[in-house]
This record gives C-alpha cells, structure tokens and sequence, in this order.
C-alpha cells in the first residue's frame, strides 16, 4: 500500500527493468519526468505508454510545465517556447486559455496527466527563484491570471497543481538548496491562503506544499505540519483534493531520511509523497516503512485514506493514441500564435 502514496523519478530516457519492477511490485502512484528524462516527442511518447501498460490502473504521468524557465521540453528542436507566467500575466484571459490549452493538448496527447503548475505564491520581496514563474506581484493579478490557465489544463484533461502551500513569497532562500523560515504570523498569510481557496474553490486540482517552517505558527515545515494541511487546509478552508509534498529529496529537508519524511508527511497530511532526485531514497523509504512503520495504526489508516483517493484518479486516466495520431495533432499545435 505504501507506494500507491509515492511518486518517483526516473533516471533516463527508457524504462530501466528495476525500474519496471520497483513500480510494479511496490504498486507505485506515479511518476515525475525531467529533463533528464526527455529527448524527443516520439521517445516521451513512448516511454509514457510502457508506464501506463504496468498496471490497471496505470501510474500517474506527472511534470513541471510552468512555461519559460521551467519548461521540460525547451532544450528540443520541435518544442514550442512556451510562455512564462509572468509573460502571460501581462495577457488577458482569453489568450491565457488559449495558451494553456494548447500546452495542456500537447501533454495529453503524449500521455502527461498532471502538471505541477501553475506557481501561485505572492511574492512580497524580490526573490529571484519566483520572479518569472509568477504571475504578478499582487493578489488580483495572480488569480487573474492562473484561473483562466487552470482552466485551459482542465479542459484537455490535465490535472493542475497550484504551489508551494502555504506560500513560498515570503522568503528569499531557495529551498532546493537551504530550509527557508518564513516569520510571519498567521494572519499576515492570509492574502496568500485566499488566493489557494479562492482557486480551489472554482477548479479541480492538486496542491504541493513548500518546505518551508514558519515558526510562528508551527515548529516544523510546512510539509510535515498537520497545522497547516489538516487543520487550516483541509479542515477551515476544505480543501478536498490531493495535498501533494514537493521534492523530499531538496535539501531543505536535509536532515531527515527519506523514510522519516514519508512518515512525517502523510501524518501532516500530505495524500502523495514525491521522491525523484535521490536514487536510493524511494528503496530507502519503503525499507523504512516496513522495518518501522507497517504496525503503526495512524499511518496505515493515513496511507487506506489517501491511496483510495489517489486511486480514483488514477481510474480515470485517458489511454493514449497511436504515434500517428499524437504526431498529426502535435504537428497542429505549432502554429498556435504565443506572444
């Protein structure tokens, strides 16, 4: 049960056997693909379907496809040079639909189900690591402009994932590579928290929480932290869909094993854990949980909770088309007109 509350990465462009045989003997939800993992339409294409031939139903597709920086598919000649949020904040609605359709069109038909997208956090100092994935520098311009975005994902059936919760703006650090600690006070993130519930409110979606601690509120990051996935998220706001934890393998979260993370996330509240950039903490993690883990009644009722509702979408994921088709229809796709 354990891995059908997991993501994992990968480390090339095929399926390696152990690979195969990990996801499938570990039941594993899903995968991330990274650059690392891409070399053309056609290779995505099929490395796709071979993940969604291991098991009924097949694991879940995932990438980052914000547009400008964080675009998985930039470094290939066919690739469409897909807008940064802060371009499309400058667009009115329409054309932002337009856009994110088109992106999301793309990603269905090469069997992509989820894009961890769109950036929602308020930025209220200069940050570097935000400064082109967001929409704007306000409240009215961010939702703005990721509603119409969600919107256009949704439509192609590709699930969006609003991030990081609780917001990400308040720092300068970069959590990939430190743990930031945000001091505000509860009440100063609300501008933050109404643009999550006013979003999730309108749109299906995932949200990824932040490894960030905010100290006066809770002593523990935020991914870990039942204050604020179970109690505010989930319980005050009502957020019904997958609470998602960014990477356990950034180095925010450095001194924890992959295995306490795990624990520590699902008991906050996370439904689906990602580990993609360390090779062994996945293996790690699930030896952990067998070795420590497995009796504790909290985490096996935690894992029954949130696998079911992961598995319902899973269900009702789409089967690809033929190469043929996809590659008629991608073809179609180069003309859209990108400001």
């Amino acid at each position: 049960m354990i891995g059908s509350c997991l993501m994992i990465g990968l480390k090339g462009h095929s399926l390696l056997k152990e690979e195969k045989d990990f996801i499938i003997s570990n039941h594993i939800s899903g995968v991330v693909l990274f650059k690392r993992n891409i070399q053309s339409f056609k290779q995505v294409y099929e490395l796709c379907s071979e993940l969604k031939s291991l098991s009924r139903p097949s694991p879940l597709i995932a990438i980052d496809m914000e547009g400008g920086e964080v675009d998985r598919f930039s470094h290939l000649k066919e690739a469409i040079p897909w807008p940064s949020a802060k371009t499309l904040g400058s667009l009115n609605s329409k054309s932002i639909y337009s856009i994110s359709r088109s992106l999301a069109k793309q990603l269905n038909l090469l069997g992509i189900d989820i894009n961890f997208a769109p950036v929602v956090d308020l930025p209220l100092i200069k940050n570097p690591l935000l400064e082109t994935r967001v929409f704007g520098r306000t409240q009215q311009v961010i939702l703005r402009g990721a509603d119409p975005f969600m919107k256009g994902l949704i439509k192609e059936q590709v699930i969006p994932c609003l991030k990081h919760f609780p917001g990400h703006g308040g720092v300068v650090e970069d959590s990939h590579k430190t743990f930031p600690k945000d001091q505000r006070h509860l009440n100063e993130l609300e501008p933050q928290l109404e643009i999550f519930q006013t979003l999730f409110e309108k749109h299906p979606c995932w949200i990824m929480t932040a490894h960030i601690e905010f100290p006066n509120i809770d002593k523990t990051p935020a991914t870990f932290s039942n204050v604020f996935l179970k109690t505010l998220l989930k319980g005050k706001r009502g957020f019904k869909g997958v609470v998602v934890s960014d990477d356990i393998d950034m180095s925010a979260l450095k001194n924890f094993s992959a295995g306490e993370c795990f624990f520590y996330a699902l008991k906050g509240g996370c439904d689906l854990v990602i580990s993609c950039q360390k090779e062994d903490s996945p293996k790690e993690l699930i030896e952990y949980f067998h070795s420590s883990l497995c009796q504790k009644k909290e985490i096996q009722e935690e894992l029954s909770h949130s696998s079911k509702k992961i598995l319902e979408i899973r269900k009702n994921t789409k089967a690809l088309l033929d190469f043929k088709s996809v590659e008629k229809n991608l073809s179609k796709l180069q003309a859209v007109q990108i400001p």
